[in-house]
């Protein structure tokens, strides 16, 4: 079994915890620091069966050989899940230098949307298979196919159709969720609320910069208050606790609340990612 580095991690806010996360971060920065996968490069549009041209990049240590030994191929579902489609390559392939690349023929048998490849790269230590690191491409689009008229070739599907290529999607944002609070959750003003967030290890989300509480008023999101505002680097799973109290004053037993995530992409440094917990109700203290 592959160990890979940035698998079932979890942080919580505490001290031992915080240790750890330390502790990981400068084993992770150790061994995977630096590398990407700069191409594709999320720019093109690709139809089934065609050939994608993948490479990796190390700008980071070179202290330990890497080889590329596996290829897997992902789709972004229409809820922003990230979901495994196959391994579509496996073997081995050496950086040579800071470079290596691999050509992979996608699917005849997927559907158009969104995809992405998670590349394995393998840190050799003393000849032997030592600790793995995951990286991800870019996204980018896939298409059933196209038709040529005097030159001009047309896809089948519209490729700003939001259902099938959704934008936010496209730059990095997908593949977290808020698990907690739970939907129709009750509590009492001024109560402490326990805020969980769910990450795919194939996310490319990155750090968590703020949370902010809502309420629904009809058809409008109405900021109620900023609760928490930081930097803190997202792993597979990532708790918040006492930082969140809820409001002593304007609550309504009839309204409805939710917070919102931001956090940031690894693909995108200018994109802001946006993700609604499940609502909820506060009711007032008797």
């Amino acid at each position: 079994m592959k160990l890979s580095l940035a698998a079932a991690s979890a942080l919580l806010l505490s001290s031992l915890a915080l240790v750890r996360a330390d502790e990981y971060a400068d084993a992770e920065k150790a061994f995977c620091g630096g590398l990407s996968v700069p191409q594709p490069d999320g720019t093109a549009t690709y139809t089934l069966g065609q050939s994608v041209h993948v490479a990796v990049h190390n700008n980071g240590s070179q202290e330990h050989q890497k080889t590329i030994t596996g290829l897997d191929l992902y789709s972004v579902d229409s809820n922003g899940d990230a979901k495994y489609v196959e391994n579509v390559w496996a073997g081995s392939q050496p950086l040579s230098g800071t470079d290596a690349s691999l050509d992979d023929s996608l699917p005849t048998n997927i559907t158009a949307g969104t995809y992405y490849y998670r590349v394995w790269v393998t840190n050799m230590i003393n000849g032997m298979h030592g600790p793995d690191c995951l990286e991800t491409s870019h996204t980018f689009k896939v298409s059933t196919g196209g038709t040529n008229n005097n030159g001009l070739f047309a896809y089948n599907e519209d490729l700003t159709d939001e259902q099938v290529y959704n934008s936010k999607h496209g730059k990095g944002c997908f593949g977290l969720k808020v698990a907690y609070p739970l939907e129709g959750a009750q509590y009492k003003e001024g109560e402490h609320v326990r805020l969980t967030v769910n990450r795919d290890s194939s996310s490319q989300t990155e750090e968590l910069h703020k949370v902010d509480l809502y309420k629904v008023d009809g058809e409008q999101q109405v900021l109620v208050q900023n609760v928490w505002t930081g930097k803190e680097r997202l792993s597979n799973a990532f708790t918040l606790k006492d930082h969140m109290v809820l409001p002593t004053t304007g609550i309504s037993a009839d309204t409805t609340y939710f917070y919102k995530v931001e956090t940031t992409s690894n693909k995108h440094s200018d994109v802001t990612c946006e993700f609604n917990s499940h609502t909820f109700k506060i009711s007032p203290k008797a």
